[in-house]
């Protein structure tokens, strides 16, 4: 009876073993993996060199694991059972509150915030002397949840206190937790009326009501804590929204091939869906509004949440430039921008201001 029972255990490890060689062997490789947002390791090339060194057998075992069949639904089993049986609070650091995922991120970092407020004197002194400067720090989701969270109070605080050249805009009271993606860590475009309405007061610009706008909607969005979490999430709609100026809008940039539109939908099948908006990680942007009533322009220095607001604000400027100093050194950007006294948003998350060692 105990030798039938072994041989019956072998029997079955050896049917999974050749089962899943089968499968790899049949099933075509994957490109890429959207929920983790990255590509897959392809099946390598055997060479002398690389066979010597043993870099062939890193890329072979790299290979295998992400090709694995069923890949996706052992991950998702994983963190279901993690999460829901075993009863563990996160899973790869997403929890679960109040209907939406969010990253942990409790501990706020001084030396990190005083390098931003460094970074910011920086560019101040380098290029904005002439400028009306204005400063909006944007709140991640955790500030309206209930968890544990870093001291908000004292990372605005000590972000005011360091930049007194700029007019700082409040805008804690223009969100709620509904105005971000339950599966991502952005705010939402098509929520984001209170925030333009109180940028436009602060910054005297006659703007639009988003009611005015066309939405155009993509089904099926699943943001960074999709697969950062690996549970099984349910996906949510994306929505843009288009009136004249940003279907009129001229997109340039060197990282772009010629001119471009302000929205690309074509992306929203890439990795990360969310570069719909502005084309993704760009290092500098110029948005040229032809229909604009006005001469004022804009340059905002900013992180990926400003891809989906700054197309709000281009009815009341005749060009924006978009910054983003994670992509280009703060001391190179006077080869790519032309400094002369326009309107300045700084418009970054609290995200990135409490790991501003990022910045350039």
């Amino acid at each position: 009876m105990e030798k039938a029972k072994n041989r019956g255990t072998v029997l079955v490890f050896v049917i999974l073993l050749l089962g899943g060689m089968l499968l790899h062997l049949l099933l075509p490789d994957q490109e890429i993996s959207r929920s983790e947002r990255r590509r897959l390791a392809q099946a390598p090339e055997a060479s002398g060199e690389a066979l010597l060194s043993g870099q062939y057998a890193q890329d072979l075992e790299d290979y295998l694991l992400d090709q694995f069949p069923g890949r996706e639904s052992l991950r998702t089993l994983k963190a279901v059972w993690t999460y829901y049986m075993l009863g563990q609070q996160d899973n790869n650091g997403v929890y679960l509150s109040q209907g939406t995922a969010a990253k942990l991120d409790s501990e706020l970092d001084p030396v990190q915030v005083q390098r931003f407020v460094d970074k910011m004197n920086e560019i101040h002194e380098l290029y904005l002397s002439d400028s009306t400067v204005y400063c909006a720090v944007i709140p991640d989701k955790n500030y309206y949840l209930d968890c544990p969270k870093l001291d908000y109070a004292a990372l605005f605080e000590t972000v005011e206190t360091g930049l007194p050249w700029a007019s700082h805009i409040d805008l804690t009271g223009s969100l709620t937790l509904e105005d971000y993606y339950a599966t991502d860590s952005h705010w939402r475009q098509e929520r984001l009326d209170r925030v333009v309405s109180t940028l436009s007061q602060s910054m005297n610009l006659d703007l639009p009501s988003l009611e005015t706008y066309d939405r155009q909607t993509l089904s099926g969005f699943r943001g960074v804590y999709y697969g950062q979490s690996a549970l099984p999430l349910p996906p949510e709609d994306l929505v843009y929204l288009e009136n004249d100026a940003t279907q009129a809008a001229v997109v340039t940039g060197p990282e772009l091939k010629g001119e471009q539109t302000v929205y690309d939908p074509a992306r929203f099948a890439g990795l990360d869906g969310y570069d719909v908006f502005l084309h993704g990680a760009q290092a500098v942007l110029t948005l040229e509004n032809p229909l604009a009533e006005t001469d004022r322009e804009l340059i905002a220095f900013r992180d990926s949440y400003g891809s989906s607001l700054t197309p709000l604000l281009l009815s009341g400027y005749k060009t924006v430039t978009l910054v983003d100093i994670r992509y280009v050194s703060a001391a190179n950007l006077g080869k790519f921008v032309d400094f002369h006294g326009q309107d300045v948003l700084l418009l970054y998350s609290t995200t990135v201001i409490n790991s501003a060692g990022i910045l350039r």
